[in-house]
């Protein structure tokens, strides 16, 4: 029993299938309306007067039977589909097995009342009727077994039972190689029944084969995003837009800024999503744009015909203004800006990924300048970027080699003039580039990911510095934390080290997070600055008043310390609009409790106008450049050895 269920389900699988269905729709829908005018042909050419009226109702019944069927199965509507391809299937094979049982009844009804050479037309008639339908019920093995068998079945039973009455003659024996003739060639219609479902197996696969085959090729050149070219497809139309004819074009690259650090604060369906949003704005900004493909992560590119400056600036123009309406993501409005660098692409221009590489590096240079901002390609951009990929290689072995120094630069009180903080500022000396200032090897840091160990290694050299028994008592470090460090598994950690090995002291470490970080909102972000503050770190708001929502995170955050940012301070006391700012700053700081340090102070005269304004300290060149820590214990031991030194910075006295 087990084993016939296993059979019956392995028939199903092999034979009820929709592609067979579907083939034995269109092929079989005939075979109803040519078995009526068969069936009454048969019983008007081999009725007797003994069977004519077993005949007539026979025809009757197998008339209104063919009838039904085809109004059951073969309608436009009853088109078998993926949800009724098994019904219709086990439908069909019961159709043509009662088929199969009427033509046996037929052969029952007038085969004893016959003559010997209407036998052999008989015979003849039947091998007709299951040879005909059989290259049709080939797709379907079990109706190709069961109608042939009903058929041959009867007229079998009926022939061994007049051997056995009237004996073995030359009559019978034509009979025999008539039916055995039947048998043998249904026989191997049945094979060809499972070649030809074997075939339509092999052009399905083929079928699958030729589509995966296509989608291959798409996806080559295509994004799978936006559905745009990628940067396989846009090589392949700069080359064909090159070869179709002489003229110029120019080739843009648009970079969404910041679009990658949003994956960190929202789904990546949402961002996909602004991306095909992004997407649609730039094919249809006003300018004459012949192709644009997406690279990912919010870079594009944007093939247009060459064009001169005023022509150019349009264009540039016109995709700046599609993006001054805000997107939406979610219940929230964001207002994006972009980085677009471009490069001339001449008709002797043959390397297409180089000129790629040059609207590139364009666009990174724009991006040094975040907000809508624009660079067209020079020499001089290969240089830097040739700088940008050395740095890049030379990062990782820099930090295992520990080829970093901490310098420190001190802040002064403005009301004594005392030191007890100092900002902790990293440097490299690599021994193949030489100097690498910190403004071009953080971006990359932050860009690879390595930011990450390069931030545990200053906290950690921080903390050993500020343990110095060297300096004053009370002492404190700050070191600036990344936006990319929130995601450092391994930050709290170390920052539950560091709170241990300095408790019961009075060293510290000031954590200074940028606008940015805050500005991300998102969970893990939260739950890092509260467990900064359980942890007890000192927080300082870094680089205060660069970003836009600076007034509303005083409130949120729990912070210290608001750091106000050197550009700021540069045009006061000069130019009042900076100066009643600032003013306005300091006021709000102290109403809410916060201490304000002052970025960048160069002048005596910024230095005396923080000090009249209640400013509570200060840094910059005025006091000191950042120092290697033993130059900076020389530095204190000076100051501590000339008290007078303070009186320097306030000429009209100490402020109060």
């Amino acid at each position: 029993m087990t084993q016939l269920k296993a059979l019956l389900v392995s028939m199903r699988a092999e034979y009820f299938r929709l592609e067979l269905a579907e083939l034995l729709f269109t092929r079989a829908r005939e075979i109803p309306l040519v078995g009526m005018l068969a069936a009454i042909s048969c019983a008007t050419l081999f009725q007797t007067p003994q069977t004519r009226d077993a005949l007539q109702i026979w025809a009757i019944a197998f008339i209104l039977l063919y009838g039904f069927t085809y109004l059951a199965l073969f309608l436009s509507r009853r088109k078998p589909s993926a949800n009724t391809y098994v019904a219709w299937t086990r439908n069909f094979i019961w159709a043509f097995a009662s088929y199969g049982v009427m033509w046996g009844v037929f052969t029952f009804i007038c085969l004893e009342s016959l003559g010997f050479w209407q036998e052999v037309a008989l015979f003849m008639v039947l091998f007709a009727i299951v040879s005909v339908p059989m290259p049709v019920l080939a797709y379907c093995l079990p109706a190709a077994i069961l109608h042939p068998i009903l058929i041959l079945g009867a007229a079998s039973s009926l022939l061994v039972q007049k051997s056995l009455e009237l004996g073995i003659n030359h009559e019978t024996w034509m009979l025999v190689m008539l039916l055995g003739a039947s048998v043998l060639s249904t026989y191997k219609q049945m094979i060809m029944a499972k070649n030809l479902v074997s075939s339509v197996d092999v052009r399905r696969r083929l079928s699958t084969s030729v589509s995966t085959i296509q989608k291959l090729k798409r996806d080559k050149y295509l994004d799978t995003v936006t559905g745009m070219l990628n940067l396989a497809g846009m090589i392949g139309h700069i080359r064909k837009a090159r070869l179709s004819n002489d003229t110029p074009y120019t080739l843009l690259s648009l970079k969404v800024d910041d679009l990658e650090r949003m994956y960190s604060t929202h789904t990546k369906a949402i961002v996909d999503r602004l991306v095909k949003v992004v997407a649609r704005r730039i094919e249809t900004p006003g300018c004459d744009a012949l192709t644009v493909a997406h690279l990912g992560l919010g870079e594009y590119l944007i093939l247009t015909t060459e064009q001169n400056e005023d022509m150019e600036s349009d264009t540039i123009a016109g995709l700046f203004r599609a993006f001054n309406h805000p997107y939406f993501s979610g219940t929230k409005e964001l207002y994006l800006s972009v980085s677009i660098g471009a490069t001339s692409l001449g008709s002797n221009e043959y390397d297409e990924s180089a000129v790629i590489s040059k609207a590139v590096t364009a666009m990174r240079e724009a991006s040094k300048n975040p907000g809508n901002s624009f660079a067209r390609y020079d020499s001089s951009m290969s240089d830097r970027l040739n700088r940008w990929m050395g740095i890049r290689s030379e990062l990782q072995q820099a930090i295992k080699s520990n080829e970093f120094e901490v310098f420190l630069q001190p802040k002064v009180e403005i009301a004594t003039g005392a030191v007890n903080s100092a900002e902790a500022l990293i440097r490299w000396q690599s021994p193949t580039m030489g100097t690498v200032s910190p403004s071009d090897f953080i971006p990359i840091a932050e860009s690879t990911g390595d930011i990450m160990a390069l931030g545990r290694w200053v906290l950690r050299e921080a903390t050993r510095l500020v343990q110095s028994p060297m300096l004053p008592e009370t002492f404190s470090i700050a070191v600036n934390v990344s936006v990319k460090q929130f995601a450092d598994p391994n930050l709290i950690g170390l920052l539950e080290q560091i709170a241990d090995q300095l408790d019961g002291t009075q060293r510290g470490i000031d954590l200074e997070i940028t606008e940015s970080a805050l500005m991300l909102e998102s969970v893990e972000v939260k739950m890092m600055l509260r467990d900064i503050e359980r942890l007890g770190f000192g927080v300082a708001l870094d680089d205060f008043g660069t970003g836009y929502s600076s007034l509303s995170y005083l409130t949120q955050l729990n912070a210290d310390t608001v750091k106000l940012d050197k550009s700021f301070l540069d045009e006061i006391p000069v130019n009042t609009k900076h100066a009643a700012f600032v003013s306005s700053v300091i006021l709000m700081a102290k109403t809410l409790g916060l201490k304000l340090v002052a970025e960048g102070v160069e002048r005596k005269d910024q230095l005396e106008w923080l000090a009249l304004n209640q400013c509570d300290a200060v840094q910059g060149y005025l006091f000191s450049r950042p120092l290697a820590f033993p130059d900076l214990l020389s530095w204190l031991e000076h100051r501590a050895a000339q008290p007078e030194m303070n009186e320097t910075f306030f000429p009209s006295g100490k402020p109060a």
